[in-house]
């Protein structure tokens, strides 16, 4: 089956390669089918491709910089829109990023060069008629180069978009606010052997390609529903019609013991980061095998690209078909971010509808598949609903914050002259443990005395309800859940960060 996909898959290209050549234009090859998929592209090479393409199609693309890594290479865009003959055409702006573990997941980067040469001038380029894509192949160029999963810094960035302490995550976090898409896609490899910990219980995973939604429970409800309920299915469906079966995204299985749930529900991981600004965001996971796997395995990057370059195609294909109901949903969303209630605690937990998974596996020693029965816990649960504030009030630790404020773009004002406002205070208990739920252990209303040097959040912005959910000790998502903001928090005392539902009028003698 997967031979017969890149068959069909390559036979495409090589049409789309004809035409070209019929017309004189000599086709640009990526540096992967340069190098005869002996070797994935380095960073220098990836970039002289965007730059080469963009300069054979110069009405059509541009290349850009979305900011540089810890070992200051640039980290680029490659930017489609084509001109636009009618004005009253509601555009869809689709964004991809790949390679955020660097070498050891680069088929998404490079499966998004072929996707930039067929939009340029493919099989593709009808959909910038009423669409524009945004390509981001090399999110991490470090850790392509340097042969590693994390960057330079030895930081996995894929989970840094809580504190973005990684220029890299800076990057693709401001990415998606200078182009606001309506879709994105973060795209990612898994490995199938797992030596450490499943492989010791004598299985591998089977499977081709996982997708999964923004999942956190402060998205808003509706685009969740439309994620997981509408658009969601009919993707995975396309993909499988496409030759490579396609299902809901389950959770890294390192044991046969485990309870299953789906993808990680915080604001750590790209996808929930970028759905709190009100973008349709997704993951895909395709099938990385270990190059030190001893069992029959799909081990060619042509065909690890193939799979990418299914998921992707698919992707914009829908995304065009469903541009107008995709435009509407974000629109509603983007409407509710700053008045649909914060729930701010969400969990997995067993499914007592659904209390067992039956999940193929394949067995290590013979390589035959064999289902194995796990506790289903992918029961969403969540908790811990509050309104959403109008302004938020940090009274202590300035300094501490306004950094995690400036590394998110959320804007704020310094108080020049003490204010009366009344506000919501509360004591919380934030637990030693991240992992476990944060208590509050009172709640009231009160008149407060906002001492002059304190920080207002005005909450009615862009990046207004990760704000919310940064600064509230209770969210999945908070800072206070990391060692070095937990330990400004005095259980005894009232939280230094108050909310106010009413506009705090701001340096008024």
């Amino acid at each position: 089956m997967m031979r017969l996909l890149l068959k069909k898959i390559f036979i495409v290209i090589t049409a789309t390669y004809s035409v070209l050549c019929a017309g004189q234009v000599v086709p640009l090859q990526t540096p992967l089918e340069a190098a005869r998929y002996a070797r994935i592209s380095t960073s220098n090479e990836i970039s002289g491709y965007l730059h080469a393409l963009a300069g054979r199609y110069p009405m059509l693309t541009r290349v850009e910089l979305a900011g540089n890594s810890v070992q200051n290479r640039p980290i680029e865009v490659i930017r489609f829109s084509a001109l636009r003959r009618d004005d009253t055409v509601k555009r869809l702006t689709v964004m991809i990023a790949g390679s955020q573990h660097g070498a050891a997941e680069p088929a998404g980067g490079e499966a998004m060069l072929m996707i930039a040469r067929e939009l340029a001038d493919g099989y593709l380029r009808p959909l910038l008629e009423e669409m524009d894509v945004i390509l981001l192949p090399n999110a991490n160029p470090d850790g392509r180069d340097l042969g590693r999963r994390s960057n330079a810094n030895r930081v996995n960035i894929n989970t840094d978009f809580v504190l973005l302490t990684q220029p890299e995550t800076r990057a693709l976090k401001e990415t998606v606010e200078r182009y606001a898409p309506h879709v994105l896609l973060d795209s990612h490899e898994s490995a199938v052997l797992k030596r450490e910990s499943l492989a010791k219980d004598g299985y591998l995973t089977d499977f081709d390609a996982q997708f999964e939604i923004s999942n956190n429970p402060a998205v808003p409800a509706a685009l969740r529903d439309y994620a997981l309920n509408i658009f969601l299915p009919v993707l995975t469906a396309r993909v499988s019609d496409g030759g490579l079966p396609a299902r809901r995204y389950i959770g890294e299985i390192t044991s046969i013991q485990q309870p299953v749930t789906n993808g990680g529900l915080t604001l750590r991981n790209f996808r929930n980061a970028a759905a709190m600004t009100g973008v349709l965001s997704l993951l895909v996971e395709t099938k990385l095998d270990s190059r030190e796997a001893v069992h029959p395995t799909y081990r060619n990057i042509a065909q690890r690209v193939a799979r990418q370059l299914l998921c992707l195609h698919s992707l914009l294909t829908l995304a065009h078909e469903r541009r107008a109901e995709i435009l509407a949903q974000t629109a509603l969303a983007r409407a509710m971010l700053h008045q649909e209630p914060l729930t701010l605690y969400a969990g997995y937990a067993l499914n007592p509808a659904q209390p067992q998974k039956s999940i193929v596996m394949r067995r290590l020693d013979t390589g035959e598949l064999e289902p194995r029965v796990f506790p289903d816990h992918r029961l969403q649960i969540n908790a811990d609903a509050a309104a959403f504030p109008r302004m938020l009030v940090i009274t202590r630790h300035q300094d501490v914050i306004r950094s995690v404020l400036e590394r998110h773009r959320i804007d704020y004002r310094r108080l020049l002259h003490p204010s009366e406002q009344q506000v919501t205070a509360m004591r919380v208990n934030v637990p030693a443990n991240s992992l476990v739920r944060a208590g509050l252990l009172a709640e009231t209303q009160k008149t407060l005395t906002i001492d002059r040097g304190s920080l207002l959040i005005d909450l009615l912005q862009p990046n207004g309800r990760t704000a919310a959910l940064l600064l509230d000790p209770r969210s999945i998502s908070s800072i206070f859940r990391y060692p070095e903001y937990a330990r400004l928090v005095e259980p005894e005392e009232e939280f230094f960060i108050y909310r106010t539902f009413e506009e705090v009028l701001v340096n008024r003698p």
